[in-house]
């Protein structure tokens, strides 16, 4: 499933004093199958990008195509309601939204009020509880009875019973601690390898672009300023500190390592996986030159 923006435009409290235009003139795609992360300082529009994806927001001028879908301006909201089906989004502290009296009651929710039987609705919420790492004896306990992490495992999978073929996901692992942070992108990235979702990771986290896109977009004041692969966006430490980006740790460390004039490195390492290769080929060389 595609996605497409068309010179899109948004602007909030039009023709108020309080009128702020957020996106301007963005053009942009994010390919079927790809692990997309969108980067950007604070207030740069990335959050009211990711509400166009599903009809959250409209645009106030251009065209989002979603697979077949058009959305502009004067699309409806009832026109929407298929779309949402196939395009979840997953906000900051997605726990806040549970309300059921029970794990699996909250996790059937979705797909009972988009027309599943009772039965068809629990069938799906077991497998999506499974799939996101909740054991069983968990489905009968109350949401709130569960730790921060669980929570929020419980707010996903009731995302995932909707089966979308795009998963958005804001700012995802705020809150938790390094452990769950690192626990549930690596359930994303399962999620992304093992049933070919689409995921979009609206985040600051430099070394979560790194260690798990394939694709990035950029934006600043409302405006998209690079697409390109991680690889790409992160070869140049001056152009992101313009842009008050910075870089991950690994590419960081190796570029002061570089500095010291011990180590020339020809591919700028993301990850700490491909420091550390680097590293090795550099000491087996003697340390005069690291590929």
């Amino acid at each position: 499933m595609s996605i497409h923006f068309e010179k899109v435009n948004y602007v909030y409290q039009p023709n108020t004093p309080f009128e702020h235009q957020a996106l301007k003139n963005v053009t942009v795609s994010i390919p079927e199958g790809s692990y997309t992360a969108i980067i950007g300082h604070t207030g740069s529009g990335k959050s009211t990008l990711l509400q166009h994806l599903n009809g959250l927001l409209k645009p106030s001028s251009g065209r989002v195509t979603v697979a077949e879908k058009v959305i502009t301006a004067s699309t409806k909201n009832k026109e929407l309601g298929d779309l949402r089906k196939h395009v979840g989004i997953v906000f900051q502290f997605p726990e806040a939204q549970l309300f059921e009296e029970t794990v699996l009651k909250d996790i059937a929710f979705a797909p009972k009020n988009f027309g599943k039987t009772q039965a068809e609705a629990e069938e799906i919420a077991v497998e999506m509880a499974n799939l996101v790492g909740l054991p069983d004896e968990l489905l009968s306990h109350s949401p709130f009875e569960l730790s921060g992490g669980q929570m929020r495992r419980v707010a996903i999978a009731g995302i995932l019973a909707m089966k979308p073929e795009v998963l958005v996901l804001d700012e995802p692992t705020a809150g938790l601690d390094p452990k769950g942070r690192i626990e549930i992108m690596q359930m994303f990235e399962e999620l992304h390898l093992q049933h070919q979702l689409t995921i979009i990771l609206v985040t600051h986290q430099m070394d979560d672009v790194a260690n798990y896109a394939d694709h990035t977009i950029v934006l600043e004041k409302g405006e998209v300023i690079a697409a390109a692969a991680p690889k790409d966006i992160f070869k140049d430490p001056r152009w992101l500190v313009k842009h008050h980006l910075a870089l991950p740790k690994a590419t960081n460390f190796a570029y002061e390592l570089q500095k010291t004039g011990k180590f020339s490195f020809e591919k700028m390492p993301l990850t700490e996986k491909e420091l550390a290769a680097a590293l090795a080929a550099s000491l087996k060389k003697g340390g005069n030159q690291t590929e």
